[in-house]
């Protein structure tokens, strides 16, 4: 099995959270087999909640049209439709 080491400075539980769980899921996605060891100073509890927090983004503002920014960017491109159609 090979390895990857990344080192952080200077970023917030939060963060760190982010990047272990952003990690976890680009493994996941290509499928590879694979562990995310996190450093002694993690908290566990920390991650899960973090990654628990994702779920809360999704759906309960944009409904079932998707995100607020889901939206925009349908909001947006149907703009640019019609302005092309318009010969602006």
């Amino acid at each position: 099995m090979r390895e990857i080491t990344i080192r952080l400075g200077g970023v917030s539980e939060e963060r760190y959270a982010d990047i272990v769980n952003a990690i976890w899921m680009h493994m996941e996605a290509i499928g590879c087999d694979f562990t995310v060891t996190p450093d002694e100073q993690a908290v566990p509890a920390q991650l899960d909640k973090r990654w628990d927090d994702y779920s809360q983004v999704s759906w309960e503002e944009g409904g079932r049209r998707g995100t607020p920014q889901a939206i925009a960017a349908g909001a947006d491109q149907r703009g640019i439709c019609d302005r092309a159609d318009s010969d602006e």
